[in-house]
């Protein structure tokens, strides 16, 4: 959840659009995307290999590192962080041909052991061990991955996790989905004549913040385990539970967790849609990085939780993204089966209008929950923070329940299981106090959301997409590339207004049609690379977002230049490995 300290503006009310757009939940009994794979071979572990590298524990080497975690978390600062990255004493490779195995019994290949199959793959596996770790992530750089590939990943004592290229991101790397305790397996299956290759240099550390109960005298007193609820409070509890997830995602400073919800499309194709908020991920690398935990719950009210339980998937191709009203929409790989979508409603909920929210707070340097309750009500005249206008936000006051870090995207709701945005944060006297009631609750409002992603929700999302040149969005190469940008000042936000010059090439205003603030082009480099091509350039230092979609496949590009900063050249010569 984003924090901001209080400043009181004058607030402007919105009636409600005629055109707005209304949208009910629906129940998925299926899992949806869900591949089968074979069983993990455990190669390195049924070999009892030595650990091809070796960290000593954390809290003995780098306590700076943990405390520095708590630190952030409990000054409550965003997005919350759950773990550290760790650079290995040894470098893990496996080159770039086919793995040379023997025609029987197991040999050594590098910093691992390959094996041949029966039926003519190879098969190549490792061990990593970090002495002491509570759960572990390895990161797989310059990957080079055959179309059939396999890889299982997976801790001591636990189900392999297996996966392929769908977990690649924008620059060619992955993070292997997280596993229990100090020790984590690797192993890859490819054809024989296949290369594969990739290197690992780090591995997150993700630290313990969880507990195994929640009882009633726990600090915040506030919080409200959703099994406490009932239909009589919040009417479709039953439905919105499993729609809800605990995101955990890697970004450029380590580990971090927020929340988020399946949202519905207009022809109920079940296709596993995710809002969250922009200040907890808006990037590919990160929605390629994503781990969503649903059903984490507890068992009874108030009642024993257990995280390793809950069904979860891996990786997510980001959508659209935007800073003006904090949120990001992605499309998960895959959904497990029993999931809820919610509804949404693109009208702003009028003043007095009670909303439902449920979440996976972390209050300061407590435990991380299961999924909590509370309620707010809608609040027109509210004191407004300076970054937050209402064109942008939804201010409404705490009924019941509270949020923290954790809760950070997730979403509001209306009775129905209807959405009308996602947690930005509190703005008040105390905002990191998720209890206090002085707060006001802060919402991007998904009535902006909305025309940002009405192409996925109400359109076909399986064919291609056209660009539409308008005011605020300019159209490149052949009209396959979207390009917008947003600005922020100190005080006030708003959107680029788009010109384009040629078919590759376009500039932004932002305060005035005839100052230039920042240009954008676009090349197709596929002859020279096999990518695209973006570069851009600014002459301004007020914060400005560059969003850059190709609409073919879906694939996003955000490019940031922070607030009260002379805006830097972007030359991204890896920018889409989308051709053609």
């Amino acid at each position: 959840m984003k924090r901001t300290l209080i400043a009181f503006w004058f607030v402007l009310l919105f009636s409600v659009p005629a055109h707005a757009q209304r949208k009910e939940p629906f129940f998925m009994r299926d899992a949806v995307r869900v591949k089968s794979y074979p069983a993990a071979p455990r190669i390195a572990q049924a070999a009892s290999m030595i650990p091809a590298t070796l960290l000593p524990p954390s809290e003995s080497t780098m306590p700076e590192a943990i405390e520095a975690i708590r630190e952030w978390n409990a000054g409550g600062r965003e997005p919350m962080r759950n773990g550290f990255k760790r650079s290995l004493p040894d470098l893990i490779e496996l080159k770039g041909e086919p793995v040379q195995v023997a025609k029987t019994g197991v040999r050594r290949a590098g910093r691992g052991l390959a094996v041949k199959t029966d039926h003519g793959t190879s098969i190549w596996s490792t061990v990593v061990k970090v002495e002491k770790a509570h759960r572990l992530r390895l990161h797989l750089e310059n990957c080079i991955l055959p179309e059939s590939a396999v890889l299982w990943v997976y801790g001591a004592g636990e189900e392999p996790i297996a996966f392929g290229r769908e977990l690649l991101d924008d620059k060619g790397g992955l993070w292997t989905p997280a596993t229990d305790g100090e020790m984590v397996w690797l192993e890859i299956e490819t054809p024989a004549a296949a290369a594969a290759a990739f290197t690992i240099r780090e591995v997150l550390e993700i630290v313990d913040l969880e507990a195994r109960a929640i009882h009633p005298q726990d600090a915040p007193t506030c919080l409200i385990d959703s099994t406490c609820v009932n239909g009589s409070t919040f009417d479709v509890i039953a439905v919105a539970r499993r729609a809800i997830a605990q995101l955990q995602f890697v970004t450029s400073e380590g580990g971090a967790v927020c929340s988020g919800g399946l949202l519905n499309d207009r022809n109920n194709t079940g296709t596993p849609y995710l809002l969250t908020a922009n200040h907890c991920f808006s990037t590919q690398s990160e929605a390629s990085s994503l781990d969503a935990y649903f059903d984490f719950v507890s068992t009874s009210c108030n009642g024993t939780f257990n995280r390793s339980s809950a069904p979860r998937t891996h990786g997510a191709t980001l959508l659209a993204t935007s800073e003006t009203n904090d949120f990001t929409f992605v499309r998960l790989n895959s959904a497990p089966a029993g999931r809820a979508l919610l509804g949404w409603d693109s009208a702003r909920p009028a003043n007095g209008t009670k909303l439902h929210r449920l979440s996976h707070p972390f209050p300061e340097n407590d435990v991380i929950r299961p999924q909590m309750y509370s309620s707010t009500t809608v609040n027109t005249s509210a004191g407004v923070c300076t970054t937050l206008p209402t064109s942008s936000f939804i201010y409404s006051s705490v009924s019941e329940g509270g949020t923290y870090g954790g809760s950070s995207g997730s979403p509001v709701m209306l009775a129905g299981g209807v959405v009308v945005g996602q947690l930005l944060g509190s703005c008040g006297p105390e905002p990191k106090d998720g209890c206090d009631p002085r707060n006001s609750r802060v919402d991007g409002a998904f009535a902006l959301t909305y025309p940002s992603i009405a192409q996925w929700l109400e359109g076909n999302p399986a064919q291609p997409n056209v660009c539409t040149q308008n005011a605020t969005t300019m159209c490149l190469v052949d009209n396959r590339f979207e390009v917008s940008a947003t600005w922020q000042t100190g005080n006030s936000s708003g959107a680029g207004q788009a010109v384009r010059l040629t078919s590759d090439t376009g500039y932004f205003w932002f305060f005035g049609s005839s100052n230039v603030e920042a240009v954008i082009k676009v090349l197709n480099a596929c002859g020279l690379n096999q990518k695209f091509w973006v570069f851009a350039g600014g002459l301004t230092n007020v914060r400005v977002t560059l969003t850059v979609r190709d609409t073919k496949t879906g694939a996003v590009k955000t490019y940031v230049n922070p607030l009260d900063t002379p805006f830097a050249p972007i030359q991204d010569t890896s920018a889409f490995a989308t051709c053609p």
